[in-house]
């Protein structure tokens, strides 16, 4: 394996990155190696992904999504109440 420096890092960047990495609860090294993979197409599944848009919106469980889908298969979607157009 090779060593990387990166120098002369703008402070938003290491600002960025140490929360970055506090947010997957792993070091700064790790976090920008998943960072780079990630970037790169290079990641490989075993590797912790990037929250992104989980760590605003949660996830699914396989028994809610299941559960999603009963409820919808189940609506009548084509079918317009008048009402909600008052």
């Amino acid at each position: 394996m090779s060593a990387l420096t990166l120098h002369a890092m703008d402070d938003r960047l290491v600002i960025a990155l140490r929360r970055y990495a506090s947010e997957l609860g792993t070091s700064l090294n790790q976090a920008a190696k998943t960072l780079i993979a990630s970037a790169l197409g290079v990641s490989s599944s075993r590797e912790r992904r990037p929250p992104g848009f989980m760590r605003f919106a949660g996830g699914f469980t396989s028994e809610d999504a299941a559960e999603l889908r009963s409820f919808v298969e189940a609506a009548s979607f084509s079918k317009v109440d008048e009402s909600d157009w008052k």
